[in-house]
Order: C-alpha cells, then structure tokens, then sequence
C-alpha cells in the first residue's frame, strides 16, 4: 500500500529590593486580576528572575541538562499563568500525576510555561506566593522574600526532594519529578467538583510576556458534550454499543482509530481539531472509507465537520472502552482489516501514557481518564492485520518505541514518533508533516525517513 512531545516552571524568588509603589490590586471574584496589575507584574519579574539564576549543579526542577536550556529561555517566549488573590479565601493546587509540595493554602499561585510551543507535558514552573508575611516567617516556611509582605517559594512535586537527596542515582528519577502540566488550582477549603473551579488563568497582558494559545472557549470545555451519566442513549454509552466496528465478509478494508486527548480547557486548543481534521482528509485521499476512521477528541464536540461541510461522528476522548473494544474487534477478526493505523496527539505523562480528560473535575488522573502504552500493546497483540501503523505526535512517544521493540508479539506494529522516550513533541510538526506528503506515489517508509 501506498499510503502514509514542555515542561512547566516553578519558581521561587532571591531577595531583591524593590522601588516600585504598589496601588491596590484590582481583581474579580473568579481569581482573576483585573487589566494590568502592579503586584502581579512584580511578582512575575520575580519569578522569572529566579528561574534565569538557578544553580543548575543543584536544583531539583529537572535535570542538569534540561536546566541549562531553561535558564536561557527569554522571557518574551514564556507564557504566564497565575490564579488569586480573591476574597473568598485562600487555594489549593494539585497536579494530574500527583501532589505538591508545600500544598496547603496560598494566596496566590504562579506558572512560567517556559515552551508553550511544545505538547503537554513539558516542563512548567510552579510558585505559591503569600501575603502580609514578615521575612522570617518566609525563611522558616522554605520561601523566598521579595518585600511589601510577599513570600514566594517554589513548588516541587511532592517527596520528590527527599527521594532524589537519599538516592545515588538521582539523574534517572529527575524526569519523574518534574512538573509537566498545569496545575488545578481552587479554593483551599472546597475540593474541586468540575472545570469550572479551575482558577488558573493565562495573562499577555504582563509586559515582556508571551501571547496566550488559543483556548477552546470554556462553554464548550465545562462538560462531556455526550455525557452516560446524563444522556441515556446509546449513543452516548461508553462501551462497544457506541462505535460501530464492520468486518463484511469476504471485504478486507482499511481501518483508523484518531485520538486526540486534552484533559482540561487549559491543554486543549482549537488546533488540535484542526489538527485531526488534517488527518481525517489524509486518510480519506489515500482512500480509506470515511466510515471505517472512528475520531476520539477531549470532551467531544456537537459537530466536527470535515472538507465539503460534511459531518463525522466524533466522541469524547473519554469512550475509552469503546475505544479498545473497537480496535481489539478489528485484530481479532481475520480478514477484516488491510492497513489499521492509529494516530495519537494528546498530552502525555513521561510514562507514555496519553491524558484523556478529566472528567470528575478533580485535576487528578484516574484510571479511565489515561490511555497508557501497556494497554495499547494489549490491544494490538497479534493483531490480524496486514499492517498496523502507530503516529504519535506528543511528548515522550519515544516510550512507545522501547516498548515495541522489546515484543515479540508485535512484528506487523510500526512506529512513528515524534521524538525519543524523554523529549517534547513541538507544534505538532510530525503531523505537519504527515499531512503536507505527497502518499500518492510514496510509501510510509519514504514518508518518515523525509521527516
């Protein structure tokens, strides 16, 4: 046949003495400053400050390495995201894969995303900052005192700091302990019970700072757009019932399974629909039935309509079930399936492991809201078909790799990534790629040796 991977910054502040007057801050009741802010501004200088002065021999962000190119990172290419101060009361961050450090309540909380061009997750930089506190109950709590009050201490994932001090091989736990994804930030003292209490908010309107991305508008990111709990159809089951899987007899066709997960409003952008709508029509030109590619996308949408204004069934991210139930039907079948691709683009845990989306709102990953690499090869072993391709366009697809190449029950699977099994996927390039290739007259090998 012919046919056809950032990190998130931390930061804590070194003592710096400071001449600007601070007017009161104006904000709105939601956690977010109102227009161009003294005090945040200050406080994001601080934290950019801090992050270009690390001593990369001794921090426990990430590793030495990736610490160099951090600390070079200009503030003009960063992006800034901050949640608080509000009247009702003090917050509390968590993390998808985890806790932090220092977690209780804070007055606000800070983010440098040092590579907004790169996938989810990349390293990001997490601050807590708190008010109205002298400089000695900074230095007690770990922080750093930067004046007027402010005490800004960098978060670490939690116990990470302990366990990479007692260990000699601590190069090889650094990379799981880095903060790779924003942070669900809410109200201390009300666990979260949806998107809607995520307080964290992007701001261009600091000087100096990136340009936000171009969120998905939050009306349509609040809930699934085809909710079981909600919706007693069977259209909207999250088991085999929902997605329809063919195998005619005697008719061997072509088969893809598109999956774009975003986890929160936050890791998903308009974008990434295009994306996969690039993809569709790649599949459709080099002629697979447009009723045999099944498109699974963050939260769903009501319409994705593909080139001519036709519409295509598009289920949340979240049908995982269905998901596996369908591709698990089209390997177990003889005869059933040619060239079975399966294309990959969502934010990822260093494991490998592909976010789906948060469904019970908590900020926390659970087992039906990541797709892992185990599972996928579970799914695709000893599969049926001529050909099985894999193009996973996110960070740490590389994972996928080594795990391939250690089975023996894989030997029709190949796998196109778009980097190692620690590096970033960068502005879904691979698939730029992908779907600007002339496949008409070229094979996937050629394909990926031109990438």
């Amino acid at each position: 046949m012919t046919f056809l991977g950032r990190t998130i910054l931390i930061i804590t502040w070194i003592p710096v003495a400071f001449t600007v007057t601070v007017t009161p801050l104006s904000r709105v009741d939601n956690g977010q400053f109102q227009g161009p802010s003294i005090r945040l501004t200050r406080w994001a200088e601080a934290a950019v400050n801090f992050v270009q002065n690390l001593n990369c021999t001794e921090v426990f962000l990430t590793r030495e390495r990736e610490c160099r190119k951090l600390v070079q990172v200009p503030r003009d290419q960063m992006n800034l995201y901050a949640a608080g101060p509000i009247s009702r009361g003090r917050l509390a961050a968590v993390l998808p894969d985890g806790a932090l450090s220092r977690s209780g309540a804070h007055n606000v909380v800070l983010v440098l995303d040092p590579y907004p061009r790169a996938s989810f997750g990349h390293l990001v930089v997490v601050f807590f900052l708190d008010t109205l506190w002298s400089e000695l109950q900074c230095q007690v709590n770990g922080g750093f005192y930067i004046g007027q009050g402010d005490c800004l201490s960098l978060a670490l994932k939690n116990r990470c700091h302990n366990l990479l001090g007692r260990r000699p091989r601590r190069r090889n736990l650094v990379r799981r302990c880095e903060i790779n994804f924003l942070p669900f930030v809410h109200l201390a003292d009300h666990p979260p019970r949806g998107q809607e209490d995520q307080l964290l908010t992007c701001y261009d309107n600091i000087p100096g700072f990136a340009s936000c991305p171009s969120f998905r508008p939050e009306n349509e990111t609040t809930q699934l757009a085809c909710d079981p709990l909600h919706v007693n159809t069977q259209r909207c089951s999250t088991t085999h019932e929902t997605v329809h899987t063919r195998c005619r007899i005697s008719e061997i066709c072509d088969q893809a399974v598109l999956l774009s997960g975003g986890w929160n409003r936050l890791s998903s952008n308009q974008e990434s629909l295009n994306d996969l709508k690039s993809v569709f029509q790649m599949l459709r030109n080099v002629g697979f039935p447009k009723r045999n590619i099944k498109v699974f996308f963050a939260n769903g949408a009501e319409n994705f309509q593909v080139l001519g204004g036709e519409s295509h069934p598009l289920y949340p991210s979240v049908f995982k079930l269905a998901l596996r139930y369908h591709v698990k039907k089209l390997c177990e079948s003889p005869h059933c399936v040619d060239t079975l691709v399966l294309y990959l683009n969502s934010p990822a845990m260093n494991d490998g492991s592909s976010l789906l989306w948060d469904t019970d709102g908590n900020g926390q990953v659970g087992e039906d809201e990541t797709f892992t690499v185990g599972e996928i090869m579970v799914d695709l072993e000893n599969c049926t078909a001529r050909q099985v391709f894999i193009i996973a366009d996110q960070s740490y697809s590389g994972q996928l790799i080594k795990s391939f190449n250690r089975s023996t029950r894989h030997n029709n699977v190949q796998v196109f990534t778009s980097g190692k099994e620690r590096e970033y996927s960068w502005q879904v390039e691979l698939t730029k790629h992908w779907v600007s290739f002339g496949h008409q007259h070229s094979c996937v090998s050629q394909v990926y040796q031109v990438s």
